[in-house]
């Protein structure tokens, strides 16, 4: 008899619970505070050309998206309203060459008699429209830093499904949504072996650097793409004409944007240079396991504790402080300064792909961190 009054009134409680939750979450007042929490995020702004393409991931229960703009120079950090839109992204044409273009989202739900609520703004992104080529060497590591602490390392990440070319992802403008879905709950023991060609939850380090490229080249989807196998892919954009390529025993330093291949077959890797440090290390960008994340380089002398070391591990753990508690590991060896051939963004002449306005390839790393960070909240 104890025994059935007892499971009555856990059925009593479980009735309970649903009838609590049910009201709860339909109740007008919790849904608007729950959405006003809310901001976009993977808010990205790349100029292509006199184009800026912005995009973000899509808000849950959003109606549409409000984008603000600010010129700098010219609006004094006034913000005016672009668009309306019901799409997670929007392109802007005819914008002025040489100025630099600052943008924040906001989503909105439609609450009672077509009142608008809001969601918090997402950050404030900012781009130079280029003067000459289709972009600039600070947007496209802009564009790279995007992903960066949302991306798992996922062998084929990037890729088609049979694996001979660039994906639908690689060549879509933005960051998908479904990797940081995918990221959201990995834990410190994520292993990419299980996860082999689960090509849309993450990147591979060339799908990455593909993905990186494309963004920086359009600004619809679908267009051609940029993934090759990560030891030729350095060369094959050499050859594209984006820039020059020098084999490893060639290269004499390291410049902002400068595409990084193996040329060995104990390396298999592809990595992007964010800027060299006084004492010769690097700071690269790249999707390795376990994600796409900043890294440090060894001194050419094989010293671990380098200043690329110290300078990705102060950011990876300021900006990206929940990646990194689970993922600390952001030195690596000394194959990357020898085992690697190099591409170098034309950025003078008559074949310029990316330009260098902000004198990026002149900066060390810290300047050029420092440049990419300060003022963003991620």
């Amino acid at each position: 008899m104890m025994e059935r009054n007892k499971g009555l009134w856990n059925k009593v409680w479980l009735f309970c619970i649903i009838w609590i939750m049910i009201n709860l979450f339909s109740n007008p007042c919790y849904a608007k505070t729950a959405f006003s929490k809310a901001k976009p995020v993977g808010v990205m702004s790349t100029a292509v050309k006199t184009d800026i393409v912005i995009s973000w991931e899509p808000v849950s229960n959003a109606a549409g998206y409000e984008v603000y703009e600010s010129v700098a120079d010219i609006q004094g950090g006034y913000y005016r309203r672009v668009c309306d839109t019901s799409k997670n992204k929007l392109v802007l044409h005819n914008k002025t060459a040489g100025s630099v273009y600052s943008y924040y989202v906001r989503a909105y739900r439609i609450q009672g008699k077509g009142k608008k609520v809001y969601s918090r703004a997402g950050k404030v992104v900012s781009t130079t429209v280029p003067q000459k080529g289709v972009s600039t060497i600070k947007n496209f590591l802009q564009t790279a830093i995007a992903p960066v602490g949302s991306t798992m390392y996922v062998w084929g990440g990037g890729w088609n499904k049979a694996d001979t070319a660039a994906g639908k992802e690689a060549k879509s403008i933005g960051v998908s949504s479904k990797w940081r879905a995918f990221a959201k709950n990995k834990r410190a023991s994520y292993n990419y072996k299980n996860y082999r060609y689960q090509i849309h939850n993450g990147l591979d380090c060339s799908g990455y650097v593909g993905w990186c490229i494309y963004n920086v080249m359009n600004t619809k989807n679908g267009q051609k793409g940029y993934v090759y196998s990560a030891s030729k892919q350095a060369k094959k954009f050499s050859e594209l004409g984006f820039g020059s390529y020098r084999q490893a025993r060639e290269i004499t330093g390291y410049k902002a944007g400068d595409i990084m291949s193996s040329t060995c077959s104990c390396c298999g890797h592809v990595w992007i240079v964010v800027g060299q440090c006084d004492d010769g290390s690097v700071v690269l960008i790249h999707s390795s396991p376990a994600g796409v994340q900043l890294s440090g380089t060894v001194t050419p002398a094989g010293r671990k504790n380098s200043e690329a070391y110290r300078l990705a591990k102060r950011y990876m753990k300021k900006y990206y402080p929940s990646w990194y508690q689970k993922y600390p590991k952001v030195d690596r060896g000394s194959s990357y300064l020898s085992h690697y051939g190099q591409m170098r963004w034309n950025t003078t002449g008559k074949n310029i792909i990316l330009s260098d306005p902000d004198g990026y390839q002149d900066k060390d790393a810290k300047e050029i961190l420092k440049d990419l960070f300060e003022g963003s909240s991620k």
